[in-house]
């Protein structure tokens, strides 16, 4: 993941999940966008990070959902009131 990337994602886990699980949601989210049909991948992630609502279970489920088609991940930006709010409160 390049630096850049990688910080905005930190700051977002940091948003949802305790500071002593960041390294494990890093770890988690690392298993999507090792493949050539793994689109967006920082958005994905940001995204992946925001529906899991600081729930590594939640998480782990959206990664495999991600996984099979990133758009089943994508849609709450569009859907979600919650989501779309949570985008929108962080946007600089």
């Amino acid at each position: 993941m390049r630096t850049v990337a990688k910080h905005m994602i930190e700051q977002w886990i940091r948003r949802y999940f305790p500071e002593d699980q960041l390294a494990e949601v890093l770890a988690l989210l690392s298993g999507y966008g090792t493949e050539t049909w793994h689109r967006e991948p920082e958005r994905v992630k940001r995204d992946l990070v925001i529906v899991s609502r600081g729930s590594l279970d939640a998480l782990k489920s959206a990664i495999e959902l991600a996984k099979n088609d990133y758009r089943d991940v994508l849609i709450g930006e569009e859907i979600d009131p919650w989501v779309i709010g949570e985008i929108k409160k962080y946007k600089a």
